[in-house]
């Protein structure tokens, strides 16, 4: 029988160190060995192979071997990162490259040495801002040098011979963090309100001012001449014809006749296209409240898609907002979801909702990547990573810059406001924020609100691990709640096990008012402590077993209810609609058999199934 003859494949991994991604193959080589080598423009194509940002290496004040060389590690490195945190690291380039010019020593990469970079750290340590001539904050530094690093080692790593062979890099020259106390900015919750508050007064003003655009545009013939001039509705119903529903620019208006000079009178060209479509200055507020509500990261959250709402499995009028948060690079993506009540007219499902209709004229204008994105606006103003006047997703910086408006209009109108009423309480004005700081400062809100009680805090912000959430609340006043709580406990141990008598006195008194037993059949010591106030249960009441003061003798008894209640739970697994059971009894029998019954010994488990039969039974879980 002829043996069949197989061609060898060659199974050998092309080193890393000339392997360029794939979507930037195709631009030519910048490495020159001779100075003055022509350096390319740097460009990025999204999924859909349109251009999607270019950067321009003639920025680079610095020799044209560096150049060349910052410019190639530039564009391999960055080339899987988002638009923002390309634009970030093009800015720390150039920074770097203006302490290049300042410094003086550096003329060519041979120059690029240990002693250049603990210069340039030097340097940045003296920097000032350029606005008010303060010094930069240490995570600014941090972030700047760090933006760099990448770069450096890539060269380092992958073109030796063109750098100082004792290159190091200095290793966390900027601390983020003293002593490993790892702080955050957080609202207090008056603040967190006064922003809520704001949020909704210009929600409402953005929606009614949409609603009239809407029945103006919705007329199919041009609104009747006024007295004086003819009218915004006039000019709404022209303005509305000419490009399918979005504002043109001002060479489109003077095209079809309608010169800008004619428009001031009704306010600028962006409060015209408040009557059309979404624009960044009626977004922010929708953004904000949403941002509060949700307590969501603000970037995953600015990337939130349209199909986000979700209805919810038990209750008709709740309904899930859901959406992506990348970890790590994006190389997973963990799902955020919360549930949110519709019948509350400023409930983020409805402001979602109404986001919805003021960006649908927008979405078929967007670019393929961006018309499943729910904050898409009308750019009117040309940017960096997107040159023109088109519709596309809100990048951080025109963000920035609205939230930023939206503050001024607000302590603005708070102003007049407390001018106009001296007769009645100020209003406090909205401090300076950023929608970093929400995450945080709601998570403590609802940490100080649970009593203290993490596992709270840790489903608002849906985190694998309570470890991570303890660095969001992690402050003086949780410190403080935790210290009052331990000691409460700690009271409580000590006067359960001394017997004390006045202890036991008003253990009887709140077992007379508010009996309590737990899932597997002791009394809870006392279940009006937790409240804030006498009258008031505790906040977790009904769900002891995530009760930070919960405290179970290892004996047989003890372990025969747990046991029992085991039972009791498994068994309304088996006859219970499965989403109903996980909902409301999955995470009670997950702490039994994971936390509670592995911290029994071994040696009481026969003695304890002995007392099962004899324990009182336990109600059906409906």
């Amino acid at each position: 029988m002829p043996t069949l003859s197989r061609t060898r494949i060659d199974r050998r991994i092309v080193p890393a160190a000339r392997s360029i991604d794939a979507r930037v193959a195709a631009e030519p080589r910048v490495i020159a060995g001779e100075p003055g080598a022509n350096v390319g423009i740097i460009t990025f194509h999204d999924a859909w192979g349109q251009t999607e940002q270019r950067f321009d290496p003639a920025e680079l004040r610095v020799s044209a071997d560096l150049a060349a060389l910052l410019a190639e590690a530039f564009r391999v490195h960055w080339t899987s990162a988002a638009a923002t945190t390309r634009d970030l690291a093009w800015r720390a380039l150039l920074l770097f490259t203006r302490f290049v010019v300042e410094d003086g020593h550096i003329h060519a990469a041979r120059d690029l040495t240990t002693e250049a970079l603990g210069r340039y750290v030097v340097w940045l340590g003296r920097l000032r801002s350029p606005t008010g001539g303060a010094s930069l904050s240490r995570r600014t530094k941090s972030v700047r040098f760090n933006l760099l690093r990448p770069l450096v080692a890539w060269v380092k790593r992958h073109y030796p011979e063109r750098v100082p062979a004792g290159l190091e890099l200095p290793y966390n020259p900027f601390p983020r963090y003293r002593d490993g106390e790892r702080t955050r900015t957080r609202l207090p919750e008056p603040h967190l309100k006064a922003i809520l508050r704001a949020c909704y007064e210009e929600i409402d003003i953005a929606w009614t001012r949409f609603q009239q655009g809407r029945a103006i545009v919705a007329s199919p013939t041009l609104p009747p001449a006024v007295l004086r001039g003819e009218g915004l509705a006039r000019w709404l119903w022209r303005i509305h014809r000419i490009n399918n529903g979005i504002v043109p620019d001002t060479t489109a208006l003077k095209q079809h006749g309608i010169g800008p000079g004619t428009l001031r009178r009704y306010g600028s060209l962006h409060t015209i296209a408040q009557y059309l479509h979404l624009t960044p200055d009626t977004m922010v507020p929708f953004y904000l409240a949403i941002a509060i509500q949700t307590a969501a990261n603000p970037d995953p959250l600015r990337c939130i898609t349209r199909d986000c709402l979700v209805p919810h499995p038990l209750d008709e009028h709740r309904v899930i907002v859901d959406w992506s948060k990348p970890k790590t690079a994006a190389k997973f993506k963990r799902a955020q979801r919360r549930s949110f009540d519709r019948r509350r007219p400023y409930a983020a499902p409805n402001l979602i909702d109404k986001v919805l209709t003021m960006s649908a004229p927008l979405v078929s204008c967007a670019p393929p990547q961006h018309r499943d994105k729910l904050f898409i606006v009308k750019r009117l103003m040309s940017s960096r990573a997107r040159p023109g006047g088109g519709v596309a997703l809100i990048d951080i910086w025109t963000l920035r810059n609205a939230i930023r408006r939206f503050r001024q209009r607000t302590n603005g109108r708070i102003e007049a406001w407390n001018a106009a009423h001296p007769d009645r309480p100020p209003r406090p004005l909205v401090p300076n924020f950023a929608p970093v700081f929400f995450r945080g400062s709601v998570a403590t809100e609802h940490y100080k609100a649970s009593g203290g009680d993490i596992l709270v805090a840790q489903a608002v912000l849906n985190h694998a691990d309570p470890v991570t959430t303890e660095t969001y609340i992690k402050g003086p006043e949780t410190r403080r709640l935790q210290q009052q709580t331990i000691a409460r406990v700690q009271a409580l141990m000590l006067a359960w096990i001394a017997g004390n008598k006045t202890a036991t006195s008003e253990r009887a008194v709140h077992r007379a008012k508010a009996p309590a037993t737990v899932l597997f059949g002791h009394d809870c010591l006392n279940p009006l402590l937790g409240g804030a106030s006498p009258t008031q249960l505790c906040p977790h009441y009904g769900g002891c077993l995530v009760c930070p003061g919960l405290v179970i003798p290892v004996d047989a008894e003890h372990l025969a209810r747990v046991l029992q209640a085991k039972r009791q739970l498994e068994a309304a697994r088996d006859r219970l609609d499965p989403a109903r059971w996980e909902l409301l009894y999955a995470p009670s029998y997950r702490i039994l058999v994971n936390d509670v019954l592995p911290d029994f010994p071994d040696e009481l488990g026969s003695l304890a199934e002995r007392l099962i039969p004899v324990l009182p039974p336990l109600p059906d879980l409906e």
